[in-house]
């Protein structure tokens, strides 16, 4: 059973929060995030169950040092740690839930980070994974040079041969502000797998 709080809900309509949405935290659940973008997230996540232990994993020192410094943990179980080389410093079987947005585009190989993250998740884990589509953000003139942008399809490949089953795709969409001050929709993808 979930120990959802009734007055939990995303303070925000972006992916980040639609992703959390969708993890279903019970009480004393382990959750690691691939590459956090920021840690404004956080207090939302951990309203969604009590003691949830949360690892975000980043690729520079600096992003950490940040992290820390923005981060007031306020008694919850956080940590922040260097991926290196494709790897989870973490142990076989140890998080409940894993989860990552708009990271896959700069991924070195996708299937190695997804298979690194079915390894470290116990089974009957769940990886939730939010992307822009090829087909929306590939022509986007910021992304031409260090994006690589996947269709839905090249995705789920990437879940079902790191050994994930149970794989879903939920077409959502969020809202952000453009360099106008414009709220406008964005569409993005979230792809689903359990161990």
């Amino acid at each position: 059973m979930q120990d959802q709080k009734t007055n939990a809900l995303p303070p925000k309509n972006t992916l980040i929060f639609k992703l959390l949405q969708d993890l279903p935290l019970k009480t004393d659940e382990k959750v690691l995030e691939i590459g956090p973008a920021n840690t404004e997230h956080l207090s939302y996540l951990f309203q969604k169950a009590k003691n949830i232990g949360y690892s975000g994993t980043y690729y520079t020192e600096s992003a950490i040092k940040e992290a820390f410094f923005t981060y007031k943990a306020d008694g919850n179980a956080v940590e922040f740690i260097k991926t290196t080389d494709n790897k989870l410093d973490f142990q076989d079987n140890f998080f409940d839930y894993c989860f990552t947005a708009n990271t896959i585009y700069f991924w070195p190989d996708p299937l190695k980070y997804l298979a690194e993250s079915y390894r470290v998740l116990k089974p009957g884990g769940k990886m939730n994974l939010a992307f822009v589509e090829k087909n929306f953000g590939g022509d986007l003139p910021w992304t031409q040079l260090d994006f690589t942008f996947y269709e839905i399809d090249e995705v789920k490949s990437f879940f079902k041969q790191s050994g994930f089953s149970n794989i879903e795709v939920k077409k959502m969409t969020e809202t952000i502000i453009d360099q106008n001050g414009k709220e406008i929709s964005k569409p993005f993808i979230m792809v689903s797998g359990q161990k």
